[in-house]
């Protein structure tokens, strides 16, 4: 099973993960532009590309959240393609459904509540799945990317964008300053205590370094595993290849 973290079950991990999620919805997207100083669209640019979706494809994106990442991957598969937004907190989907309807989103995107443990899916319907900062925050991160492999079609992909070690001496000491002393900060000037943002810093800190979830990928069936380290491995984005 995946990390659990100081979590006594996987239920409680679920349940904490449901209450935070409420807690920042309205602020999620503000906040993420602030923490990534405004690159995390290019971020989620680079995992389309990476995904190999074609243009018109089918594409499913678990744990969606305000729909993001969604919104790239509808701009790449064009009008005639189809995107799933799924994630399991409603005031998540709320945003991103107020979004789309004020057009900032696009309409061919269908948000449905979900959970990533069981998704409502039947085998082989996708081109890609795909999951943004989120794989850490599952109750079980290698459930979670079984069933995306078992949803994507052979040939297909299953993606993470995730929160990384970076792997320079230098760079990595001022990531930690930042999410030990910068994060923190901004989550008690934003929220009005430290909370949200300071704990899923410190998730992103706990969970496995680049290697470790690329051989993850390999051993739940995954073929051309690769990894690709942005902004010198602060984040990265791990595809896996459906046999």
């Amino acid at each position: 099973m995946g990390a659990i973290g100081n979590f006594r079950s996987a239920e409680e991990k679920e349940r904490f993960i449901q209450a935070t999620f409420s807690t920042i919805a309205t602020r999620y997207d503000r906040m993420n532009q602030v923490m990534t100083f405004n690159l995390d669209r290019r971020w989620r640019r680079k995992t389309v590309q990476l995904s190999g979706v074609p243009v018109g494809g089918e594409a499913l994106d678990v744990c969606c959240g305000t729909g993001e990442l969604s919104q790239a991957l509808a701009k790449h598969v064009g009008g005639k393609g189809r995107v799933i937004g799924l994630d399991f907190n409603a005031q998540m989907l709320a945003m991103a459904r107020e979004k789309q309807e004020k057009g900032r989103l696009a309409r061919q995107i269908q948000f449905i509540q979900g959970n990533a443990m069981a998704l409502p899916f039947e085998d082989n319907c996708f081109d890609t799945a795909t999951i943004g900062f989120a794989l850490r925050n599952v109750p079980d991160y290698r459930q979670a990317l079984r069933e995306m492999l078992r949803v994507v079609r052979p040939g297909g992909t299953i993606v993470s964008l995730e929160t990384a070690k970076p792997e320079v001496p230098v760079l990595k000491e001022l990531h930690g300053f930042y999410v030990n002393g910068v994060v923190p900060m901004i989550d008690k000037l934003s929220v009005g205590q430290q909370g949200p943002y300071a704990w899923l810093a410190r998730s992103a800190q706990a969970f496995l370094p680049q290697k470790d979830l690329a051989r993850v990928f390999t051993e739940l069936g995954c073929q051309q595993v690769s990894y690709h380290n942005l902004l010198g491995g602060v984040v990265a984005v791990h595809v896996g290849v459906k046999a």
